[in-house]
């Protein structure tokens, strides 16, 4: 039995983000195929049982504030690098510095490099300039690199000249269409949505411009947790109008999944990183996408759907959509839900995830092994 630690998410079960969701999926997946996992949390973490589906849970005390993630991360590693695991999968590459405590002890550590964290605006010039700098130290002292998207595997190729596994994150295709939307008085296939974190790299503010200078009829919904940001560049522009709904997060996934699949089309504005969950999801739900024109979301969605680069082409597309056939918006979004089941079935990318880890194990110890 493999004895797995997953360690830089927020701790699971997940609500909605991309880290949360994929350590979840690949935990309980690898667990269903007979592996120890141990997912590292929070010590505030929603969720206070010592274990999930099979997963155990353990918690990791951290301060408040900025140093708390790099403190949590610092903890984490330690405790991992200790506590007898044969390897460790870390998302995110903030502790790059820090790898070198499981490669004094001798654990393999797989990194998950998710997107380039040095492009978010929303950091500093220091703040920056340290993501640069773990970047760079992640691609030397990681056993093995993990890459969401062909462009992010092709940037630590060009950049650092070093391989990495290209393994995306995973959806589930609902069984059914959920209708269950709750008290929101919205009906099927009559508003426009956005789920996110409203930062700016996710192109929140060009969205709101674009749908306020269409003609769309149809509401736009937003479901996220609103911040400093959202409330000093994009909340004043929605006083006074009654077109744009912002419920806030949402973290029952059963409700999420209803509000996807009875939307008119999904706008997704990520600009920064690899393949996006809530992309997946989206297409997953059969949602026809209007997405943010970057490398990273041409390559999942391809040619099935439509494309924006500023608020105001948002405007003219949302224009031409807003007469479009539901009924034909709907068929691309079936299309969309093929590629999920081809490409990106959790299954899938659990299975990845563990050829990944054998192969980071066999090589540290220097013999073949059976693992499971």
């Amino acid at each position: 039995m493999s004895r797995l630690a997953i360690l830089g998410s927020r701790g699971i079960p997940a609500r909605y983000g991309g880290f949360e969701v994929a350590a979840e999926s690949i935990a309980t997946g690898l667990v269903h195929r007979g592996w120890s996992v141990t997912v590292f949390c929070p010590h505030n973490h929603h969720y206070r049982a010592t274990s999930y589906e099979g997963v155990n849970l353990r918690r990791v005390w951290h301060p408040p504030g900025a140093l708390g993630s790099l403190t949590y991360d610092a903890l984490g590693l330690w405790l991992a690098a200790r506590g007898r695991f044969d390897a460790i999968l870390m998302f995110g590459y903030g502790a790059g510095p820090l790898f070198l405590i499981p490669r004094f002890f001798g654990v393999p550590i797989l990194a998950n490099t998710d997107g380039l964290e040095w492009q978010r605006s929303k950091w500093s010039l220091p703040a920056k300039l340290y993501f640069r700098i773990a970047e760079c130290l992640v691609s030397k002292l990681a056993n093995r690199l993990i890459s969401d998207a062909p462009g992010i595997q092709r940037y630590y190729r060009d950049k650092y000249r070093v391989e990495s596994e290209c393994i995306a994150y995973g959806a589930d295709i609902p069984g059914h269409t959920a209708t269950n939307m709750g008290d929101l008085d919205l009906q099927a296939r009559e508003y426009y949505l956005v789920v996110m974190r409203l930062e700016p790299e996710n192109s929140i503010l060009d969205i709101v411009r674009g749908y306020l200078a269409s003609r769309a009829a149809r509401p736009l919904v937003i479901v996220g947790l609103p911040t400093p940001y959202f409330d000093r560049e994009v909340r004043p522009l929605l006083n006074g109008q009654d077109r744009v709904r912002l419920l806030g997060p949402i973290y029952d996934r059963g409700r999420l999944s209803a509000l996807r699949q009875n939307a008119f089309v999904y706008l997704h504005g990520h600009s920064v990183g690899g393949t996006n969950p809530s992309l997946l999801e989206a297409m997953a739900c059969g949602n026809f996408v209007v997405a943010r024109d970057v490398e990273f979301n041409r390559d999942v969605l391809g040619a099935h759907g439509r494309y924006f680069t500023s608020a105001d082409d948002l405007a003219t597309t949302l224009n031409e959509l807003e007469g479009a056939n539901a009924s034909g918006l709907r068929e691309v979004g079936e299309h969309c839900q093929r590629i999920i089941a081809r490409s990106y079935r959790w299954d899938q990318i659990v299975e990845a995830y563990a050829s990944a880890i054998r192969g980071a194990v066999r090589r540290s110890r220097g013999r073949i092994e059976e693992i499971p």
